[in-house]
């Protein structure tokens, strides 16, 4: 899974201190402590985009789904401009064994972020698992002409194995 990471410019100290906690606390594989530190945070942090962003990269490892998405919604309604949580939502609908669902999310998102590598990579992952293969080469293909990175991890990704079997 690969994330965006986006960090407010200027975060309160103890908003960076608590974002920093989480981030160590699921860097140690400890989501569960990462999730209550999040959750610490008073209600009116809570919707802010460095906060629900945290709270899906923790509830994605904890492998809560349907709460990812839920949240991940939550983010795109309430920043609309931030490209990750229509990303994390369709990774969370694509882990629901959802993927004509996940690519729809996708199709869907706004003709800037159609161009970066990283919708065309999912698109991939999706197509791949649902066993359209020559659509899945192409959104690879188109993923890697804007990001070469993505060749790295592209081989070593569990969702693509079937381009290279």
């Amino acid at each position: 899974m690969l994330y965006m990471t986006h960090q407010p410019l200027h975060p309160p100290a103890d908003l960076k201190r608590t974002l920093a906690a989480a981030d160590g606390y699921l860097f140690l594989g400890m989501p569960e402590e990462a999730y209550a530190e999040l959750q610490s945070l008073p209600a009116e942090r809570q919707e802010e985009a460095a906060v629900l962003r945290a709270t899906i990269r923790v509830l994605l490892h904890q492998k809560r789904w349907k709460r990812a998405e839920r949240t991940a919604i939550k983010g795109t309604r309430l920043h609309p401009g931030d490209n990750e949580f229509m990303v994390q939502h369709a990774f969370a609908l694509h882990q629901q064994s959802r993927g004509n669902e996940a690519i729809n999310v996708l199709l869907n998102a706004p003709e800037w972020l159609r161009k970066t590598g990283i919708l065309h990579y999912n698109l991939a992952c999706y197509e791949a698992q649902l066993g359209d293969l020559m659509t899945a080469r192409q959104c690879i293909r188109a993923a890697i002409e804007i990001n070469a990175s993505f060749k790295k991890n592209a081989r070593r990704d569990p969702d693509l194995q079937r381009l290279w079997s």
